[in-house]
């Protein structure tokens, strides 16, 4: 059976097939994007600036500008899907996992031991820190909600399936190198997150915690033969993170339960303890799914 990092070998991609995909998914994701710019200008009638986040959410509201940030990703979403079965003609299945079916259980397994993961460590930062402020407004947390549970997994799996599916597969068909291709991956899918507002304030080591996450996530998808388990846990990370703790500097500020007042930071200890974290999830991954030796996917 051939693995799914493979599968692009079997529907190999020419360069005009990826620049009309890349194109397209570029310009629909601008387009999905004007529509908080508009939204903003309708609102304010033109009379203010934005530059930004915290501008456009004092006008329209966490959650509006949420709604509009994530759109973009479910139009993305859409037409991605749509050029891989009519642009390159694969299965859209081969996509996201190497099995004949997609495994759900997988998704959910993943999502669920992150989210205890992220409980018990949050639950025992706000334990032992004076910085949060308890935010719960039943209005504003049921659109929340409404919003983390549709429209956060699209943004989480269309970013999977760009970079753990589309780019992985398509690096390792390049340089045939199982290796090579998820640590490249991981370091585009650090790159792009450079623009994030969190970088401006921390600072720019914490490019190597998303680096370090595109690496981990690029190794479930090779370990486990698809992007279930990778999905799960970016879902579970951006869902968790929109409900239960915010602040006013990271590109998502969301009417969660918890306000972090605490300025921002992330000091190099805190940053080696979530690296840490990889590798023992990694280990929990492989006791519950019985990979064989790692070494013989690693080449």
């Amino acid at each position: 059976m051939m693995r799914f990092i493979d599968l692009a070998r079997k529907n190999p991609g020419t360069l005009s097939q990826v620049f009309l995909t890349i194109s397209l998914v570029l310009f629909v994701y601008f387009i999905g994007g004007m529509g908080l710019l508009l939204d903003y200008k309708f609102f304010t009638g033109g009379d203010l600036q934005a530059s930004e986040i915290s501008d456009f959410t004092s006008i329209l509201g966490n959650n509006r500008v949420l709604f509009w940030l994530l759109l973009p990703f479910t139009l993305v979403f859409i037409v991605f899907l749509a050029s891989i079965k009519w642009i390159h003609r694969r299965p859209v299945l081969s996509i996201f996992t190497g099995r004949e079916l997609f495994d759900w259980k997988r998704v959910f397994t993943s999502f669920f031991l992150i989210i205890i993961l992220l409980s018990i460590l949050t639950g025992t930062q706000i334990f032992f820190s004076s910085t949060f402020e308890w935010n719960l407004n039943w209005g504003k947390l049921s659109v929340l909600l409404l919003i983390a549970i549709f429209m956060i997994p699209i943004q989480t799996t269309i970013e999977e399936l760009l970079f753990r599916g589309y780019l992985l597969q398509g690096l390792k068909a390049k340089l045939g190198s199982n290796k090579h291709a998820v640590i490249l991956a991981g370091i585009f899918f650090g790159l792009i997150h450079y623009g994030n507002p969190e970088i401006e304030a921390i600072g720019n080591h914490v490019l190597l915690y998303y680096v370090a996450s595109g690496i981990f996530l690029g190794c479930l998808a090779l370990f486990d033969n698809g992007l279930e388990l990778s999905m799960g846990y970016h879902a579970a990370n951006n869902v968790f993170t929109a409900i239960v703790v915010s602040n006013n500097w990271q590109v998502f500020q969301t009417d969660a339960l918890y306000i972090d007042h605490a300025p921002p930071e992330l000091s190099w200890f805190a940053l080696l303890f979530l690296l840490s974290l990889f590798p023992l999830l990694l280990y929990i991954f492989r006791r519950i799914y019985k990979w064989k030796s790692l070494k013989e996917y690693w080449t």
